[in-house]
């Protein structure tokens, strides 16, 4: 325990010799420039201006997703194919013939029969 006693005051001796290696007048600028920037610090929170309030989406969203279930519906009811289901005889035999882009049930008959041929 003694040799520790030694050490440790050998070592406090050295660092009572050890001088700053900054000279008075640069030790005193770094003084006054830590505390400057501490005060500055303190006075930047206080005049930090809050920041703004994000607006939400959720009401866009929402009116969009209205418009959206009124609109497709009425959309896809209103713009149906003028086109029926129409009765064709052809060569005899009766055939339905559905048309959903307004296609004519003899055009479109004279085409798959030069298909076929």
């Amino acid at each position: 325990m003694r040799d520790f006693d030694k050490q440790l005051e050998r070592y406090m001796d050295e660092l009572k010799n050890v001088r700053c290696p900054y000279s008075e007048a640069e030790l005193d600028r770094e003084i006054r420039n830590v505390v400057w920037n501490i005060l500055m610090a303190d006075k930047e929170e206080a005049v930090k201006p809050k920041p703004a309030k994000r607006k939400s989406l959720w009401p866009a969203v929402a009116a969009a997703a209205t418009l959206a279930a009124i609109i497709i519906p009425t959309a896809l009811f209103f713009n149906k194919p003028s086109g029926d289901i129409a009765r064709v005889d052809v060569d005899g035999q009766r055939l339905y013939f559905a048309c959903n882009n307004g296609c004519s049930p003899e055009c479109t008959l004279e085409a798959f029969k030069n298909i076929v041929e």
